[in-house]
Parts: C-alpha cells; structure tokens; sequence
C-alpha cells in the first residue's frame, strides 16, 4: 500500500453500533496489518470534507463504516477533490448501516475480520460512478438514484436511526399520502411522459433496505439500469410488494426497464431526489454515468 487507510466512522450508523464497536473494529484491522488513520464524521457532508481532505494530504485508501449513506459522502470526498485521478483511490466499506444496499449488491460481509481481509488482499474493481445535476449543484452516487414514492419516503422519515423497521413503516405511512408523479424524461433523442410511482436510476441491484430494483444491473458497464414503476394504485402497490424484493419485478405489466447513459427528468413542481439512501435535491434533475470511475474493495467474483 502506498498509504494508510482512512477508516471514516458515522457515529449514528446501525443505531450507534459502529460508534460502540470502534475499539473492536480498530483491533481487528491492526491484527491484519491494516495501518490506518480514524476520524469520526460530526455532521451530515462531513465525511465528504474529511475525505477530499485527507486525499490531498497523500491518502489513498479509504474505508467508509457506516451505511449507504456514510459511503456515498465518502465516494463524493473523492470525486469533490482534483489532486489525483479517482481511479487511484480506492473505497472500501464496513456495512454497519440500516440498508447496506451497496454491500448487498457487492455481497461484502458484515463480518469485521472479513472486511479487513479483503482489505489487506486489495481484492478490488473499477465501478461506475453516477452524476445527478440540479440547477447549480451536483451530486455522485454509486449505488441508486430514485424519484418518485421512494424519494417521497425518505423525504419524510423523521429519524434515520430508527433501524430496519423505520424505512418498512414509512413506506406503509408513505401509501396514504403519495400520488403518483407526472414526469417527462428525455434519453438522447427519445422522450417519455408517464406519471410515475417510482423512478430508478441504477448502478447497483438495491435499495429501500433490500428492493431489488434493477435485478440485472452491472456496476461496470458504463449504463443505468432505469426502472420505471408506472402510476399503481394502492392496492396494486400491496400485491406488487413481494415484487420488489425478490428479483422478479421487471414481469409486472407496469413496469418499463430501460439501459442508458444518461437522461433528463423534468417534473412541473419540483419533486424530491435521493441517491444511496440521502436526499440529494429536487427534479428537475440530469443524471449521467462515469464509467469504471472508481475503484472499490469486493470480494473476487
């Protein structure tokens, strides 16, 4: 290695597990060698800033403990500096998240002294990363970007510590309030109206705590795996729930599966964005890919 790891530590990931855990976590990754730097985020887009931080200062190696959204600000630390190529960095995570879609996706362990293993093996792959664009900001993603009931969930969960149960209960409270979206999507020259229940834009296969959303995604083919959930009613939400967690939602009639490098959303009334589990703005919004933009610790296939 050509530099220490920088383990970034979200004190409030799995319920404050990965804060109780921090001297087991530190004992295991010295016991395989890891040389490592820990710093704890304090605030939402911290990470981002102790990320970038570190990468101009020499750092190469970066370890994310915490969830879907501890490695989101951790792949946005990287893409937010331009000391060296993003390419070079390498990103590993400890799922100790509510979801861990990503790992999920990726099946890394939740097993400490299998994440330092792999750490120490530098078992790794190029990934695509994703750009979402608003009016004057933008945002990198590497797992799923979604607009639509999905969005409108995690808009309105009061408290992201809940555990397993909060994003299961919110959605449930979400049905009673949620209409479907009118949208109008642009992908090169063809365009698209629906009103949509859910939009995805998909690099991973998960999201919302295991949906499987994009069953035949591919995190190195430089495409989206783009899902669209046309307008349902509540009670075919309800018969379709199995659906979207066990590979087979792409057979429902209502459902339009697309492979792009890009596209536009427009919305008439802003509608809210999420991406690896945050919210991240409000449609109207660009979504394009980076291909093989990033280099992340996996198991070897």
């Amino acid at each position: 290695m050509n530099s220490p790891w920088l383990v970034v530590l979200n004190p409030i990931s799995g319920q404050g597990r990965a804060m109780h855990h921090r001297h087991e976590i530190e004992a295991v990754l010295r016991r395989h060698g890891i040389d490592f730097a820990l710093e704890i985020s304090e605030r939402p887009g911290h990470a981002i800033e102790i990320v970038s931080g570190a990468i101009r200062s020499g750092c190469r190696h970066v370890l994310a403990v915490g969830g879907d959204g501890t490695v989101n600000e951790c792949a946005n630390g990287i893409f937010r500096q331009d000391a060296v190529a993003t390419t070079e960095i390498t990103l590993g995570v400890m799922p100790i998240g509510t979801g861990n879609d990503w790992a999920r996706t990726h099946r890394i362990p939740k097993d400490y002294a299998e994440v330092a293993a792999l750490m120490a093996a530098e078992t790794s792959r190029l990934h695509d990363v994703g750009v979402a664009e608003f009016d004057g900001a933008k945002r990198h993603f590497i797992n799923v970007a979604g607009i639509g009931f999905d969005a409108h969930v995690v808009e309105a969960l009061p408290d992201r510590t809940l555990g397993p149960m909060a994003y299961l209960v919110g959605l449930v409270k979400g049905l009673l309030s949620y209409t479907a979206v009118p949208l109008r999507l642009t992908f090169g020259e063809r365009k698209l109206e629906a009103r949509a229940f859910v939009l995805f834009f998909a690099i991973g296969r998960f999201c919302g705590n295991g949906m499987n959303v994009a069953p035949q995604a591919e995190v190195d083919d430089g495409l989206f795996d783009v899902t669209l959930v046309q307008e349902l009613s509540r009670w075919e939400v309800l018969k379709s729930l199995r659906k979207l967690f066990d590979g087979t939602l792409l057979t429902h009639p209502k459902v339009l599966a697309l492979r792009e490098a890009w596209g536009a959303v427009e919305t008439a009334i802003a509608q809210p964005v999420e991406a690896d589990g945050e919210l991240i703005g409000h449609a109207p919004v660009r979504f394009s890919i980076l291909p093989r933009a990033l280099r992340v610790i996996t198991p070897q296939e």
